[in-house]
């Protein structure tokens, strides 16, 4: 295969195959319908693990409160913060709303895990709801998501949330967190298919059945994953409960990282573990795919300086950008950062190769003040 067949033909076709899964993504992952409960609805228990989340977690529990589910309680648990969390918290004087602190880690634990697990100990309803401390929910989010999973009788949906970038950094890069959903896995699959392998959920927003959480054994089932939302949602569909994933980017928005540097950190945490620790779909991703995606950037921009653009490769950004700008239209992330995607698509392989060494050479993350190992012990 020489290299002009695979820089025009092949990649040609592979933006093609790229916008029609996007198409074909919009219309599986639909957006959740108004739902509306009587007072007769299953109690939902909103559980909230929160680490130092002082700038947000006030306003997570106001939203949550806000909800027009008529039957939830709300429980935080305190994961041992070093700043005002638990202060906040502490303030609100609403019944439905409970503070707990959390126990010290144990070894073999994630944070987030363990916390979680500590969650679902104390949780009442009969559907769990998953929320982050730096998530905000619309009123209707909660109804619409227990809505859709009663209507499909599943056992787990996960909100796909929009992001809430507070830097010019997190405006160019988080958008590739919608796009990598919709550009590159088949959502159909996750609804259709038998394997658990293919199941995926968004840590943000997670909402299961006590049953289902119950049979796929919990947070404690893979207590050192550093991808406890798609652990947990392979779990469920090995316990032979479906998956669902949804498009709420009108419902949930989602801080996700900060600066720059939460960025890389975060990304370097979980991208291997994203990809299901799989090196050689790592190594494709890193030395195939990443090179292919930004060379019609660099050869329309090499056309330009040299006076003469070619066509073949003019088509191909025109694919490229288009796929970018509906992603972020559906994911309701900035359109002015779309013509960046190049250096998204840079930043993100190369966090995923970094998080392939730390995971290789077993070197920790600092995380949320914690040494976080990216790939459990085997």
């Amino acid at each position: 295969m020489s290299w002009d067949f695979l820089l025009n033909s092949v990649l040609t076709w592979i933006l093609i195959l790229q916008l029609a899964l996007i198409l074909w993504n919009q219309r599986v992952m639909r957006r959740p319908q108004p739902y509306v409960w009587d007072e007769g609805a299953p109690l939902v228990s909103v559980l909230v693990p929160a680490r130092d989340e002082e700038e947000l977690v006030g306003e997570c529990i106001e939203r949550l409160l806000a909800q027009d589910y008529p039957n939830l309680e709300i429980i935080v648990l305190d994961d041992d913060s070093n700043d005002a969390t638990n202060a906040i918290a502490a303030g609100f004087q609403d019944p439905r709303v409970r503070l707990v602190s959390g126990r010290a880690l144990p070894l073999g634990w994630t944070g987030k895990n363990w916390a979680c697990h500590q969650l679902s100990l104390l949780a009442a309803g009969k559907l769990l709801c998953f929320v982050d401390a730096d998530t905000l929910l619309e009123p209707g989010a909660i109804s619409a998501a227990a809505g859709r999973l009663h209507e499909e009788r599943a056992g787990l949906v996960s909100l796909l949330p929009r992001s809430k970038p507070e830097s010019v950094s997190a405006a160019v890069l988080l958008p590739m967190v919608t796009h990598a959903l919709l550009g590159l896995f088949p959502a159909y699959l996750v609804h259709s298919s038998r394997f658990p392998s293919v199941a995926v959920a968004i840590g943000p927003f997670i909402m299961v059945t006590r049953d289902a959480y119950r049979a796929a054994g919990g947070h404690a089932a893979n207590p050192e994953s550093i991808v406890d939302d798609v652990d947990l949602s392979r779990n469920v569909k090995m316990a032979h409960y479906p998956v669902r994933l949804a498009n709420g980017t009108d419902l949930v928005q989602t801080r996700w990282y900060g600066k720059l540097g939460d960025i890389w950190q975060g990304f370097s945490k979980n991208a291997y573990g994203g990809i299901g620790y799989n090196a050689l779909f790592g190594l494709a991703i890193v030395l195939v795919a990443m090179p292919l995606l930004v060379t019609p950037f660099w050869r329309v921009c090499l056309g330009l300086w040299n006076g003469h653009v070619p066509a073949v490769a003019l088509r191909q950004l025109i694919l490229l950008l288009a796929g970018r700008a509906l992603t972020a239209h559906l994911g309701r992330d900035r359109q002015w950062a779309t013509p960046l995607h190049a250096l998204t698509v840079a930043f993100w392989g190369t966090t995923l190769a970094w998080s392939m060494t730390l995971s290789s050479t077993g070197r920790p993350v600092m995380w949320k003040g914690r040494d976080t190992v990216t790939r459990p012990a085997d």
